[in-house]
């Protein structure tokens, strides 16, 4: 699901020769794709972030299984420095599912959810479903986006009241949406029951490692989640999807977060590939604004 597009008129209007043009390079696009393409990854480029996952993933298995309880304590901030950088992927995930079975996605979004305390399908519901149709109005318009920045006077939130308000809402926003979707609705539960599983048996094993190694991790690194996301949007009262976004182009930043600074790109097609993004970007990037063009990692 993704917000609407802006459609050029004149890209309706071809001559033969533009056509033959348009062929050739739609031809070249759909090569060029197919060299990137996986057999068992939907693109050979998730390669890095699939191994990022289960290189955290087993840290805190680790800890969760060997670690006396004062080192697991000791760990809880690394591993959600680690997790951090785990829930891009989620978000990326959950836009364009990374494997090609369906299995194998269920499982990785286990794995995920673990790290970043955003259940299976949590972020479709309330990112897909509700930020990407939305994030185009704030308050007090009559239907605000769900990762909403403005309070209900209109007036801009702070940057820890944005945190707290989206902490404490989303659960709700999230059933909420699942009322309008509950096809969406029906595996965000479904899959509540190996998450809460694995979860229960964590606890059963070893309830003080259970807490240290999963349970605390991953809600600071859900905490951060939130902080960070106010950086994408606030203090830009938008007009188009081309003034909605802060856009973040250092390389390591992209490095760390799979392009997750090509927002506006992101935002204008949810559903492309985030390898992909920087080639967007460039060819709508004369239509950004330069203030919302940010060089610094901060």
């Amino acid at each position: 699901m993704s917000a609407a597009t802006d459609l050029d008129p004149g890209a309706l209007r071809l001559d033969d020769e533009g056509r033959s043009r348009a062929r050739n390079a739609a031809t070249r696009s759909s090569a060029a794709q197919s060299a990137l393409r996986g057999r068992i990854l939907r693109y050979k480029a998730d390669r890095r972030p699939v191994a990022w996952v289960l290189t955290m993933f087993g840290l805190h298995a680790l800890v969760y299984l060997l670690a006396p309880v004062w080192v697991a304590a000791l760990c809880v901030l690394p591993l959600a420095i680690g997790s951090m950088f785990v829930a891009p992927l989620n978000h990326h995930h959950q836009h364009l599912p990374t494997f090609r079975a369906a299995w194998l996605n269920r499982v990785y979004e286990l794995l995920l959810a673990l790290q970043t305390g955003i259940a299976p399908y949590g972020w479709v519901l309330h990112h897909n479903l509700g930020h990407h149709l939305n994030y185009l109005h704030q308050r007090p318009h009559a239907e605000p986006d769900e990762s909403r920045w403005t309070r209900r006077d209109g007036s801009q939130m702070g940057r820890i009241e944005y945190t707290l308000d989206l902490l404490l809402h989303h659960q709700i926003d999230i059933f909420r949406i699942g009322l309008r979707y509950p096809k969406a609705l029906r595996p965000f539960l479904w899959m509540k029951i190996p998450l809460w599983s694995v979860i229960g048996l964590a606890l059963y094993w070893s309830p003080v490692h259970a807490i240290l190694a999963i349970l605390l991790p991953g809600f600071i690194t859900l905490a951060h989640t939130a902080w960070a996301t106010y950086a994408h949007h606030a203090g830009h009262y938008p007009t188009s999807h081309y003034d909605a976004s802060v856009n973040n182009l250092h390389p390591v930043y992209n490095y760390l977060t799979c392009n997750l600074g090509y927002h506006t790109a992101h935002h204008k097609r949810p559903g492309l590939h985030w390898s992909l993004l920087p080639q967007l970007h460039e060819e709508i990037r004369h239509r950004i604004p330069a203030e919302q063009l940010r060089t610094s990692f901060w």
